[in-house]
């Protein structure tokens, strides 16, 4: 017979309205949880209340006795309570933050990204640490920024990890990074995200009259037929193609008789460890420079592209998992940028969670068998890697 245990927690997580930069309580629910099986935790809030970009996160740790063993290894785990709004609440199923529990599923925003898996780990821990004298210690790192600019969650633990001198060995974070099936994948790494904005400047005018204007569409068009023809045919071993899309062109012109006086384009590259940001933005600045010499280009976010190189840790995952799913998991680099991009520069730090087909949209759930395989998967891992490990 399944314990309640691990629904329970997955419900009271979900139960908590915590869309980016609230908590409303769910940092609280983990803490209580876990200081209740020998973790120490340690708030970590960045931002300001003023600015109204404060986040809550937390590093929480059970330490192994450290005089019995001085060479203790560290195994965390990461993840985010912080959700995406729950647009058209009235198309659900049910109610969105109700964790609702029906034919076998949990409903609710958060269930499979990632309050679900988060819930597996704890539980794992706690069923673990009951059972057996482990040899190394567990952690815990979890931000309430994730789904948001990330200015202020796991960029910025790692930086107080640093600061602290804290070690972590291996981390393993729980983004639902199966497909379909629990056990179809595990990310090794991720391609490096670079998005911009490219404004041409122009002169407004009445369309009546061109030559008295001057239309920036006329060079943007050119720009972005030679952008979308720049060729990004490097390849390398377990990462995707790398692709450019644009993603908007806007004047903010809603008159028709108006030459606008400015055009703003959008981008995003994904691109491979073939490539540099520096290469890319080179490539994108010498097109705009050929056709315009007015023009500005801001980056709005970037990220490397990263790939931890599979080891014994990987190999102790993908164990765990073919052990209890009977799945050989696929080591991928599909996807978009996740928070391991941050803790790789700490550890090696590898994906896996639940099943990420309902991430985001209406009537997310988590199937209840599906969250056992992941606790089950997550108890062996622990057990197999204070035994390699401790």
């Amino acid at each position: 017979m399944m314990s309640t245990n691990l629904i329970d927690l997955t419900r009271k997580l979900i139960r908590r309205k915590s869309i980016t930069p609230a908590d409303d309580g769910a940092l609280n629910i983990i803490k209580n949880k876990v200081s209740k099986i020998g973790f120490v935790n340690k708030d970590l809030p960045f931002g300001t209340i003023k600015d109204k970009d404060l986040i809550l996160n937390l590093y929480s740790i059970k330490k192994v006795n450290v005089k019995k063993y001085t060479t203790s290894k560290t195994l965390c785990f990461a993840g985010h309570t912080d959700v995406v709004p729950a647009k058209d609440a009235d198309k659900w199923k049910f109610k969105p933050f109700s964790a609702t529990v029906d034919k076998n599923k949990i409903y609710g925003r958060g269930a499979s990204d990632m309050k679900g898996a988060i819930a597996a780990w704890i539980i794992a821990c706690e069923e673990t640490i009951k059972e057996y004298d482990l040899n190394i210690s567990l952690a815990i790192l979890i931000t309430g920024d994730e789904e948001g600019l990330a200015k202020n969650g796991t960029k910025k633990m790692v930086k107080w990890l640093k600061k602290e001198k804290i070690k972590i060995d291996h981390c393993i974070v729980g983004e639902p990074t199966n497909p379909n099936l629990i056990g179809d994948m595990i990310k090794v790494g991720r391609r490096g995200s670079l998005s911009m904005e490219i404004v041409i400047n122009g002169k407004s005018g009445h369309v009546a009259y061109p030559h008295l204007a001057k239309n920036p569409l006329n060079k943007i068009i050119k720009i972005c037929d030679s952008i979308k023809k720049i060729k990004f045919s490097k390849k390398v071993f377990n990462f995707p193609q790398s692709n450019l899309e644009i993603t908007s062109i806007d004047t903010g012109n809603k008159t028709s008789n108006v030459i606008p006086g400015s055009c703003k384009v959008s981008l995003n590259i994904r691109y491979n460890t073939a490539y540099t940001k520096s290469e890319i933005l080179s490539k994108i600045r010498s097109i705009c420079k050929k056709y315009s010499n007015s023009y500005s280009l801001k980056i709005i976010s970037s990220n490397n592209p990263f790939y931890t190189k599979p080891e014994k840790f990987t190999d102790i995952v993908s164990a765990s998992i073919k052990k209890i799913t009977g799945k050989t998991p696929l080591l991928s680099t599909t996807g978009g940028t996740s928070d391991a991009r941050f803790i790789k520069d700490i550890c090696p730090v590898i994906e896996f969670g639940g099943v990420g087909k309902t991430m985001h949209q209406t009537n997310e759930h988590i199937f209840i068998k599906d969250l056992y395989n992941l606790k089950n998967i997550y108890k062996d891992l622990i057990i197999s890697y204070n035994n390699f490990y401790g």
